[in-house]
């Protein structure tokens, strides 16, 4: 039996950033979020104290099978346990000690690829200074300090990289530049580059009621919650990419059919599953809302069940690949190809 349900929605401000992996501070609740605290994000910072995301769940998993100790354990919540953590695992690796996630700390973590900075073929200063710390490492550098980016310097960084547990590539990346900075005094011989954002979609008109167009929703898809931040496009194991938002609240917690339509596609729980338990909401002109990681269905709910927006079709968990409970929502214009389905939701969500 479908139930309909009027949901209470509060005002809450936010402060909305983007970025490659993950985005501001959430909790694990149904209740509508507290305003954030504002904090900024410097260029090159993967994650930081204050965020809450499945990216900070990885980087907790990531530091417990390091063996450094982490109170509360992997609960998504980027606080001061994590960030003390965060410092240690640096420490550990002869990074500098920032208690942030940054670009060479995710590259340690193999959260984020080994960018080359420098590579065969380059020459100037920069190459010059990452010479003479191998050398002042012990490290031979065939050709010596010469300013030009050979086979001879290849080796040597290849070589260094080897020695630490580094990605053995011979080119300089943001990690190796940064412990090979502190190891042999100095300063990184290169600066990483921010890392792309990617580009925003156009965010579309609300939508008060079912009479919407196109990928618009009619209503939110969970209680009234701001726990959810653009993070479309950012990387995934397997090299995949993020086509989704991610939207937080407690194992349970009621989902809504965002528009009126027809569940084309159930899909239960399996091992190796990414998504876990599933649903595919598809509306008439073949727009269709996937929800995924669902703890269960609602009551009446399968492949075939006509649907309201507002109707309640399953509850939030985690399974397939989730580490904390959550949505993964979709939006699939036409039956296409998944688009940032960020602005889709904020346009509902009154944060």
């Amino acid at each position: 039996m479908l139930h309909r349900v009027r949901r209470t929605r509060r005002i809450a401000v936010i402060t909305s950033l983007s970025m490659m992996l993950v985005l501001s501070p959430v909790t694990l609740g149904v209740t509508a979020a507290a305003p954030a605290v504002a904090h900024v994000r410097a260029a090159g910072v993967v994650a930081q104290r204050g965020d809450f995301s499945l990216l900070v769940a990885r980087i907790q998993q990531i530091l417990l099978a390091a063996g450094i100790p982490l109170p509360g354990g992997v609960d998504g919540a980027y606080g001061r346990g994590t960030e003390r953590a965060v410092t240690q695992y640096q420490g550990n690796w002869h990074l500098p000690q920032n208690g942030v996630v940054d670009t060479p700390t995710a590259i340690v973590m193999g959260l984020v690829p080994a960018t080359p900075l420098l590579s065969k073929g380059a020459s100037g200063p920069a190459v010059s200074a990452v010479q003479q710390q191998l050398v002042n490492l012990g490290i031979t550098v065939r050709g010596g300090v010469d300013g030009s980016y050979g086979s001879g310097t290849t080796a040597a960084v290849r070589a260094f990289q080897t020695a630490r547990g580094l990605p053995a590539t011979g080119n300089v990346d943001a990690a190796t530049a940064a412990i090979l900075a502190h190891l042999a005094g100095g300063t990184p011989s290169t600066s990483p580059s921010p890392s792309p954002s990617p580009t925003p979609s156009p965010s579309p008109s609300p939508s008060p009621s079912d009479q919407v167009t196109g990928a618009n929703l009619a209503t939110f898809p969970l209680p009234a919650t701001c726990r959810f931040w653009d993070t479309w496009g950012a990387p995934r194991s397997g090299g995949r990419r993020h086509q989704g938002v991610d939207i937080f609240a407690a194992s349970g917690t009621i989902m809504y059919a965002v528009r009126s339509g027809t569940i084309s596609k159930q899909q239960h729980n399996y091992q190796g599953s990414l998504a876990g338990n599933a649903l595919w909401l598809t509306t008439a002109d073949g727009t269709y809302y996937f929800y995924a990681h669902l703890k269960g269905f609602a009551n009446g709910i399968g492949p075939g069940s006509k649907v309201k927006a507002g109707d309640v079709i399953g509850y939030v968990g985690k399974t397939g690949n989730a580490p904390v409970p959550h949505l993964h929502f979709e939006v699939h214009p036409g039956g296409g190809a998944a688009v940032n389905p960020y602005p889709y939701v904020k346009a509902v969500s009154n944060c």
